[in-house]
Parts: structure tokens; C-alpha cells; sequence
């Protein structure tokens, strides 16, 4: 196995330019052996074929590692606070038929609400955003709109009252560097606070409004079967956490990449037809989530070429997949006119993102609405551009920008 220093791929400097990495990572073969921070040794799936395999193979490798012969999990949820461990109970931890049980009820309550309904309600919410930056000169876009727009939406969504959105800001603010295990230790007390919300919320009377996801989750049945209240305050961390930052880290990341591509910029605001062409090259250009959830293989098995054990970790390194020169032509130009465009951002097999939709739908209202608001937006003279040192996660610290000329 490689030495972590062989590759780095959690560094600032890494997510400023992650393609001569992970280039030298595929050069290497499909399969790219590290030995990643609390997670320890693993197997990344680099290339775009052998990623969607691993994601794809639900017989080889499992999500949950116990069905791998693996007492880890357990080992590790025994010694944390009941209230953080109720969280592994969301259906991202399982396989079938449980994870199928856990989806299926998500996807009923999901089936409510169309997010062409819901669009009217993201630019009512964008644009009261950008209300606020009216007559200002430079603003940070990641601390006033690209943080606040999805985190907004996302608990409308969900029914939760408008005045509690910055106690979860501020509660999960600590969740910045999940790399650094005393990070991770510190933000445990914001956690609880969160979880402890949502067991009150969730539950009839609790104060979630009731055209929300929380109450139709609270009422989906799936063959006489419903969520118990784990299972539902579980599944609103999941909804919430994966609702609000990975579309958080595509809108701003990809704001930063048009901003730093002035002629695709200038085809954007010449052509708004390409705006779904564009989103879909910000999610394989930025690859916001650059890294997929552990699989772990359920036999011993030989794959790809080489031979691993049963209870062998793995991740496909979506980053790596996504700028895959046998699959994108000149994989490392910001095209947003690139067609097709089979970007693994989303994942692919049966744990394939719940709110793709959703998530192109507030990228594309992000970009139109700031981009009509603002004409002469750019850069900020002498902006500082830094990305958070993060595992599996490409995330700008802040987005610098002069609205005016």
C-alpha cells in the first residue's frame, strides 16, 4: 500500500488544483492504496470505469461493514453518546433490504413535493438574500448568499421554523475540518443540540410545520412499516446535512469558476439556454463531494486487476473519476458547453444522491439570480482565495466579490 504522503489529497493546496494529484494517482492504475486521517488504510477507485464499478457492485462490497465481517462500527458507536450515534441509523449506513426499507419511505415523502414546484420558493429566498447586499460594494458570497440560500431551502424543506435557521449555523460551525479528529471531538456538543432539536421537532406538536418533509416523513408508510423516531431524527440530520453544504460548496465553487473563466462567463450571460449545461460542468469541474462513503469488500475478492481481502475498505475517489481523460475530452478546461457530460458527482447504483434535483435546481436560480442582480460582478482586486483543508469534501473559505464596476 502507498504512503499517504504519496498522495495528498486533503491539503489547501490540493483542492486549489487537485488535477496534477489525481492525474498521477490514475497513472498509477484503478485502484490507488492511502492511508487517510481517523479512516486509516484504503482502497480509492480513481478511475471513472472502476468507480462506477465499486458503486455499482452492492454484492462485492457493502456499506455497512458488519456485512463485511467487520465489528468496527459497532465497536465505535458502543463508546460515543447515544444522541450522536442514533445518526448512523440513516439509510446511507445500510444495505438492502434495509437501506431499500429506509429509501423507500424518503422517497415517499419526496414524491409530495416537485422541485418545479418548489422553485418559485428557492428564488423568492435567493432574492431576498441578494436584497441585502444592494447598494454594497464587496461582499464575501460565501458568508452572505452561497451558505444562507441552500441552508434556507433546506429547512423550508423540512418545516422548520425561519428563526432557527442560525442556531443551526451555529451549532454545526464546528463540523469544518472533519480531517482533524479534535475538530471532530469539538463539534460533538453542537451535535447533540442539533439532535436533541430535531427529536422535538419531529415529534406531533414538536413546532415543524405540517406541509413539511418532517411531518410526511413522520406519516410515510411502507408496507405497514414506518420510521421509528431514531430512524426519523436520523434521517432529517441526513436530509439537512447533505441538503444544505454539498450544494453550499457547488454554488460557491462554482460561482468561483465562472468568475475565474471570463469568456465562459461572457457565453453564459450571452446564451442563459447553456445554464443546465453549466451547472453540470460545476459538478464535475469543482467535484463539491470529491470523495464517496466506504464501501468494504464482502469476500475475497480479485478486482480490477488486483487481489483484496473481505473486510478490505474502500471509496471511489469521485474527483479523480470525474477528470478522467478516457472519458472527458481535455477533462481539466472549464466547458460549459460540455456535452455529454457523465459526471459521477452524484454517485451512481442504488445509493445515487436523493436530491440531485433539488440541487441542480438551486444552482442554476443561484447563478440567474446573482448574475441578473449583479452584471458587473468579478473577483474581488487582491482577493485571498483559500479552500478548507478537508477530506472528501472541495470547499472555498470565502468567495470575495466587487458588485459594482
Amino acid at each position: 500500500m502507498m504512503k499517504a504522503q504519496d498522495f495528498d489529497i486533503l491539503s489547501r493546496e490540493f483542492h486549489a488544483n487537485p488535477f496534477p494529484t489525481l492525474d498521477r494517482m490514475r497513472a498509477r492504475g484503478p485502484v490507488a492504496g492511502v492511508k487517510l486521517p481517523i479512516v486509516g488504510h484504503t482502497w480509492l477507485a480513481v478511475t471513472h470505469d472502476a468507480c462506477a464499478a465499486l458503486l455499482k457492485d452492492h454484492a462485492s462490497f457493502a456499506r455497512n461493514p458488519a456485512n463485511a465481517g467487520s465489528k468496527t462500527q459497532e465497536r465505535i458507536l458502543r463508546f460515543l453518546p447515544r444522541t450522536i450515534g442514533i445518526l448512523a441509523l440513516n439509510m446511507l449506513g445500510h444495505d438492502d433490504p434495509e437501506h431499500r426499507r429506509l429509501r423507500g419511505l424518503v422517497d415517499q415523502a419526496f414524491g409530495r413535493r416537485t422541485i418545479e414546484a418548489m422553485k418559485p420558493m428557492i428564488v423568492a429566498i435567493a432574492d431576498r438574500l441578494l436584497d441585502r447586499l444592494d447598494g454594497r460594494t464587496e461582499v464575501d458570497l460565501m458568508s452572505e448568499f452561497c451558505r444562507d440560500l441552500p441552508l434556507s431551502v433546506i429547512c423550508a424543506m423540512l418545516g422548520l421554523p425561519e428563526q432557527d435557521h442560525d442556531r443551526f449555523k451555529n451549532w454545526l460551525g464546528g463540523l469544518k475540518d472533519t480531517a482533524n479528529i479534535g475538530a471532530v471531538i469539538r463539534a460533538i456538543p453542537g451535535v447533540i443540540k442539533v439532535v436533541r432539536y430535531l427529536r422535538r421537532v419531529s415529534r406531533p406538536g414538536g413546532g415543524a410545520l405540517p406541509d413539511g418533509l418532517i411531518a410526511a416523513l413522520r406519516e410515510a408508510e411502507t408496507e405497514g412499516q414506518t420510521l421509528t423516531e431514531d430512524e426519523l431524527v436520523s434521517m432529517i440530520f441526513l436530509l439537512f446535512g447533505a441538503g444544505q453544504e454539498t450544494t453550499t460548496h457547488l454554488i460557491s465553487g462554482g460561482l468561483f469558476a465562472l468568475l475565474s473563466h471570463e469568456d465562459q462567463l461572457r457565453q453564459l450571460r450571452s446564451d442563459p439556454a447553456l445554464m443546465p449545461l453549466c451547472v453540470e460542468e460545476c459538478l464535475r469541474y469543482v467535484s463539491p463531494v470529491q470523495m464517496t462513503k466506504p464501501r468494504f469488500a464482502t469476500r475475497d475478492v480479485v478486482w480490477q486487476g488486483q487481489q483484496f481481502r473481505r473486510g478490505d475498505m474502500f471509496a471511489g475517489l469521485l474527483a479523480a473519476a470525474n477528470c478522467d481523460p478516457a472519458k472527458f475530452e481535455h477533462p481539466h478546461s472549464f466547458n460549459i458547453t460540455r456535452h455529454p457530460n457523465p459526471h459521477l458527482s452524484f454517485g451512481t447504483g442504488v445509493h445515487f444522491c436523493l436530491g440531485f434535483q433539488l440541487a441542480r435546481a438551486e444552482t442554476a436560480i443561484a447563478f440567474e439570480r446573482i448574475l441578473a442582480r449583479f452584471p458587473d460582478m468579478r473577483l474581488a482586486p487582491q482577493a485571498k482565495i483559500e479552500w478548507h483543508k478537508r477530506l472528501g469534501i472541495r470547499a472555498l473559505t470565502q468567495l470575495p466579490v466587487r458588485l459594482a464596476a
